[in-house]
């Protein structure tokens, strides 16, 4: 694991953000570890503070549409563990495709629409339809 990674695994929160804020930090959070996953994958499985998940997504907008352990993309690890609807938004926001995204196939092949039910604060960004998203992503870009 990069020095990202370490950071987030052992939620040391200051310090990861104090990272983020070099270009050495800027350079991590683009960068997978051995399994595929990126460190955004990490910090919202390791429940960073939203500001740092806010922050990654800013820095690495593209690692929405990496797949990690389990084929999973940061969407599926967001749903499972109930990110912020604040998170949601901003990850559905860089790649609504996630919201159809199967994951591995077999047992684990499963949407992050799967996990709407499981937290309230998400059921509605989950359940919204794809064609909505991208029109809201189309939207957000041309502000």
């Amino acid at each position: 694991d990069n020095a990202l990674f370490k950071l987030i695994k052992s939620q040391r929160w200051k310090a990861m953000k104090a990272m983020l804020e070099t270009e050495e930090g800027k350079t991590m959070a683009k960068q997978p570890d051995k399994y595929g996953n990126m460190p955004l994958h990490a910090a919202i499985g390791f429940k960073a503070p939203d500001a740092q998940l806010l922050h990654l997504l800013e820095i690495a907008p593209d690692a929405t549409k990496v797949h990690g352990t389990d084929y999973w993309l940061p969407l599926h690890v967001a749903a499972m563990f109930g990110a912020s609807p604040q998170v949601m938004e901003k990850i559905i926001l860089c790649n609504p495709d996630a919201l159809d995204d199967m994951g591995e196939p077999g047992v684990k092949g499963r949407s992050p629409r799967h996990f709407s039910a499981r937290f309230a604060h998400n059921r509605e960004a989950l359940e919204l339809s794809t064609e909505e998203w991208k029109s809201r992503a189309a939207d957000a870009i041309k502000e």
